[in-house]
């Protein structure tokens, strides 16, 4: 891997997210990985690169100011172990406060402008403007996150590079000297002619505007010659339409026509009117006759009911004489057994007393053993309302939270920072201590030990043998830092102070015990809960009610041991058995008793209720029956039978009458609706109206054409127009002169500039060459097109595809070998070259996948590549060293 560049390490502090010193570790010739997930610092660590090589230790521009680490102000610091062309170097950076730039290596050491001179010498680079990073190839060798898919964009002095990779002479291909004096003097003459961006200047600009001056305003008197051509035109088609507008017979026919529609709307409107009156005349003569016809059917049918019910009267007046007789035998069978049915029952009334005194006892006890339940559930609310009051007070006795345990954590971020910002100001020690020399170095008092030391205030290091070394760091700031750090300690100490804590660990074990406090609260809430979420009370309302069960239970129990003053002895559920026992006997011979009773009472039971039955029928159907006389008589006193049938007649005849005038008013209907009346009435006067209109704005526009004629008449347009004509010949004969000029200029340029394009297509043979061997074994039989600003405009495949029109996959893998040809090209030259990828091939299926990993595997064995990526899993089967960020193990002394 000789000429070729190798990343040995890469440190970085006070850089975005790395507050504290962190190395890339594991960095080494061929193919590096570095697999983090999203937001470890990945890109962070590819800007470090970018800027420990390519921007300037002063600069203050903003990819510096991005560097800042988050959250605050701070002196970025980035140092790289790199090895060129088989010299170990290294380099280191500070940039923003107290800059600066020390590079050491092949026996040199320099600092300043002239290690960044030295630096851009050994890269190949040039310095950018105001601060912007150096520009070379270096800055497209090296792919930042989201820019694989696009081909690098090469500043002028990365062309300069390629170029002289490149095995040609391009002045000689091109005529040399004389050619470029040739293109020179033909630019001069075209920027008489012509500026930068190709418009016309000069004399060719000022006959191209003065031509156009002419033709406009040829164009606009072109147009008023027309305005007033047209406006003749349409004074003849006014006055026609005029004509046509104010005919007196056609005005005098519309207004005839609105009359006779309005005629036409009156005549539907009478006999829309005198077709309802109709209309309600024959819905009243049919209620008329309905009403005669139901009085009619009502009175046959009082006549047909009558005479029913005349005859079931004597039919029950029959049954009623059998039924008696029957009733009067039931009654002498049942008085009989009455007296054995009582005697049984008062016997069963001894049992039932017995069985409910035994009963009492029972549910006393039942009463008992409920109550001493009630007491224990009142007791279990009570202990866990106790133990909820008690989680609480302990709660409530915290002086801890987590907003101000956030307070706490804020403050001690803000005292690191400002501890960073001490050490970033502080002179730094490195020791490298000799066998023996342990205990002969002593700082202020302490023996060191090898490592890094940070000095941040004046300290004396003493050498035993040799003598002492005041050391006074710079002084710039340093009170402002230190009343930095002090205020943050205060601010951390105030903090605690409000917890009542002493330090960081017992505000962390004040904020556990804490949380203990709201777990034990939450627990004990939780039982509460438990006991109460079946009736869905508060504490206080269930207790309530516990208590007042507990308190209706004694009542109950008083009123039981009140009312049975009986003492028996012997179990009460044995008592109650008895009892039941006994009441059982006493029910079957009361039950036998009654069974006796029961068939004779229910022969005199049916007896009864024919009896009733019958009798009930038979006054209803006589009283039905005078009803139904009463009112036939007085229906018939109030109007006859004959003079209900002749009202009968009278009412069908006027029905058929008002029918059939309805009939002669429907034949009668005039033509159309009403409706469509209106609407003729409406568009009748709308036309009259518009035709009014029509008319004075005629009238109007006739007097506005007749005075712009008059005026366009008056002011000579024909000899204006010729003038015209004249002045845009002239500058049009300008114009051409210029436009041959440039021309016979642009052919020549042209012409030469062919030749160098032939030139340029030669010698850009080897960049295709270094590019074609990675693309034949990612795309068989495919040839890049690259063009003379040395990208890759198109894929010759079976056809020609334009590069933009390739997926973003093909894109991407193109990108990636395009920069692989040309870090081949540089090393070839002897020129540094390493490959640095940031989350690229994110589009490759597995197959491209692969053979790109076995293009990089073989690549690596020519350059170093380091591949930054979050999708470690993807990359399994490359094969790469695996590379990590660690901490810098340093020793720190505060103080000094």
């Amino acid at each position: 891997m000789s000429g070729g560049m190798i990343l040995r390490g890469l440190e970085v502090e006070q850089v975005r997210r790395f507050g504290d010193a962190v190395r890339l570790a594991g960095l080494g010739p061929g193919i590096n990985l570095l697999g983090a997930p999203n937001e470890f610092g990945k890109s962070t660590l590819l800007a470090a690169l970018r800027a420990v090589f390519l921007l300037p230790h002063g600069s203050k521009a903003r990819p510096v100011a991005e560097l800042q680490p988050y959250g605050g102000r701070g002196a970025p610091r980035v140092a790289v172990d790199f090895t060129l062309d088989g010299c170990d170097w290294r380099l280191e950076k500070r940039f923003m406060q107290r800059a600066f730039v020390r590079l050491e290596g092949g026996g040199e050491r320099l600092d300043g402008d002239a290690a960044e001179a030295r630096l851009h010498d050994l890269l190949g680079v040039e310095g950018g403007k105001r601060g912007a990073e150096a520009m070379g190839l270096l800055n497209a060798l090296w792919v930042g996150q989201g820019h694989s898919l696009v081909q690098p964009d090469f500043s002028d002095p990365a062309r300069a590079t390629i170029r002289s990779c490149l095995e040609a002479d391009l002045d000689a291909m091109t005529g040399g000297d004389a050619a470029g004096r040739v293109l020179s003097r033909v630019a001069a003459d075209l920027a008489v002619l012509l500026d930068g961006r190709g418009n016309p200047r000069g004399r060719y600009r000022a006959a191209k505007e003065g031509e156009q001056e002419a033709a406009a305003e040829l164009a606009r008197l072109e147009a008023r010659r027309q305005a007033l051509e047209d406006d003749l035109n349409a004074m003849a088609d006014l006055r026609r339409r005029l004509a046509h507008e104010d005919d007196a017979d056609r005005r005098e026919k519309e207004r005839a026509d609105l009359a006779e529609a309005g005629r036409v709307r009156d005549r539907l409107r009478d006999h829309d009117a005198r077709y309802r009156a109709a209309r309600a005349v024959r819905d009243h003569a049919a209620a008329q006759l309905a009403a005669v016809r139901q009085d009619l059917a009502g009175r046959t049918a009082w006549e047909r009911d009558l005479a029913a019910g005349v005859a079931r009267v004597a039919e029950l007046e029959g049954a009623l004489l059998t039924a008696q007789g029957a009733q009067d035998a039931a009654g002498a069978a049942h008085a009989a057994r009455l007296e054995a049915v009582r005697v049984a029952d008062a016997a069963r009334q001894a049992a039932r007393g017995a069985l409910d005194r035994a009963a009492g006892r029972v549910e006393r006890a039942r009463l008992v053993h409920e109550r001493g339940e009630a007491a224990a559930a009142l007791d279990r609310l009570d202990r866990a309302a106790q133990a909820v009051t008690r989680a609480s007070a302990e709660l409530a006795a915290c002086t801890i939270d987590d907003a101000r345990m956030g307070a706490i954590r804020k403050a001690e971020r803000a005292l690191d920072a400002a501890r960073a910002a001490s050490r970033a100001q502080a002179t730094t020690l490195d020791i490298a201590l000799a066998d023996g020399g342990r205990g002969r170095l002593v700082l202020d008092g302490a023996a060191l030990e090898s490592g890094r030391v940070v000095v941040t205030d004046n300290a004396v290091l003493r050498i035993e043998g040799i003598g002492t070394i005041c050391i006074e760091p710079a002084s710039h700031g340093r009170d402002t830092l230190r009343a930095a750090l002090a205020g943050a300690e205060e601010a951390l100490r105030r903090a605690l102070a409000a917890v009542g804590c002493a330090d960081i660990a017992g505000a962390e074990a004040a904020l556990a015990a804490r949380r203990q406090a709201e777990l034990a609260a939450q627990a004990a809430q939780t039982v509460l809960g438990g006991l109460l979420a079946a009736t869905g009370q508060s504490p206080v309302t269930a207790m309530d009610v516990a208590r007042r069960r507990l308190a209706d239970l004694d009542v109950r129990l008083g009123r039981i041991g009140a009312a049975d003053g009986e003492d028996i002895a012997g179990d009460p559920v044995a008592v109650l058995d008895a009892a039941r026992e006994a009441m059982q006997v006493a029910e079957e011979r009361y039950g036998a008793a009654h069974q006796a009773l029961l068939a004779p009472d229910e022969t005199m039971r049916r007896a009864a209720e024919d009896l009733a039955r019958l009798r009930a029928e038979w006054q209803v159907a006589r009283d039905g029956a005078a009803q139904l006389a009463r009112d036939l008589e007085a229906a018939r006193a109030v109007e006859a039978d004959e003079a209900l049938s002749a009202r009968l007649a009278a009412a069908h005849a006027g029905a058929e009458a008002a029918e059939l005038a309805l009939l002669r008013i429907e034949e009668t209907r005039p033509e159309g609706t009403e409706a469509l009346a209106d609407a003729a009435i409406q568009r009748l006067e709308r036309t009259i109206q518009e035709g009014h209109a029509r008319l004075a704005a005629l009238r109007q526009e006739m007097a506005a054409r007749e005075a712009r004629i008059r005026a366009a008449e008056g002011d000579g347009l024909d000899e204006r127009i010729a003038a015209q004509e004249r002045l845009r010949a002239a500058h049009a004969a300008e114009d051409a002169a210029c436009a041959r000029e440039v021309a016979i200029l642009q052919c020549l340029r042209d012409a030469v500039a062919a030749a160098e394009r032939a030139a340029t297509e030669r010698y850009l043979a080897p960049l295709a060459r270094a590019i074609q061997p990675a693309l034949s074994a990612l795309f068989p039989r495919a040839v890049a097109t690259v063009e003379p600003d040395f990208s890759i405009s198109a894929l010759s495949r079976r056809i020609d595809e334009p590069f933009v029109n390739l997926s973003d996959g093909t894109r991407e893998q193109i990108a990636v070998l395009a920069r692989l040809g040309l870090a081949d090209l540089m090393r070839a030259r002897g020129r540094p070259a390493m490959l640095v990828l940031d989350d690229a091939l994110t589009y490759a299926d597995s197959g491209r996948l692969d053979r790109m990993f076995d293009i990089l595997t073989e690549a690596a064995g020519r350059l170093q590549i380091v591949i930054l990526t979050c999708r470690t899993e993807l990359f399994t089967g490359l094969g790469a060293r695996r590379l990590a960020v660690e901490a810098v193990g340093d020793a720190t002394a505060e103080g000094h």
